[in-house]
């Protein structure tokens, strides 16, 4: 269970401790992404060049989840910071 934070700007830092977080998430799986992407385009051996392909794109996926958390957090923020003024 989420536990409840009453006082806005310390639910305003946690969530920007949490995009941290994203931000470094999203960089590790574009890199990985690249990086299983080479190793398709350096093998001859057509089973393993489809192996790499899917993880590749599996990558890809875990980007775009995490984008989009990262997007609905940071409205939140605005959200948060709105009813602070």
């Amino acid at each position: 269970m989420e536990k409840q934070i009453n006082n806005p700007g310390n639910r305003v830092k946690e969530l920007e401790k949490v995009i941290e977080v994203l931000i470094i998430a999203i960089h590790k799986e574009e890199t990985t992404f690249k990086f299983y992407q080479d190793l398709t385009n350096s093998t001859d051996y057509e089973g393993t060049r489809r192996m790499f392909i899917k993880v590749a794109n599996q990558k890809l996926s875990h980007r775009d989840m995490l984008e989009m958390e990262l997007k609905k957090i940071q409205g939140e923020i605005d959200k948060l910071k709105s009813t602070e003024k």
